[in-house]
């Protein structure tokens, strides 16, 4: 059986909202990260890694 290169998730965002993202300012991006790297390190162990199955294609 041939393994499908595609895994994970995927999404489409259209230049408008990509060109409105790009003109946020750095720190509210960065901020953003840093904030979703928080919430993600809250998570219970078991979360994070169905979440890293989902990512790589094995759920």
């Amino acid at each position: 059986m041939k393994k499908n290169k595609y895994v994970g998730f995927a999404y489409h965002l259209s230049i408008k909202k990509i060109r409105a993202y790009q003109k946020m300012p750095l720190e509210k991006r960065l901020a953003w990260l840093y904030q979703g790297n928080l919430l993600r390190k809250a998570y219970p162990r078991r979360i994070i890694e169905l979440q890293n199955k989902f990512r790589e294609g094995k759920i």
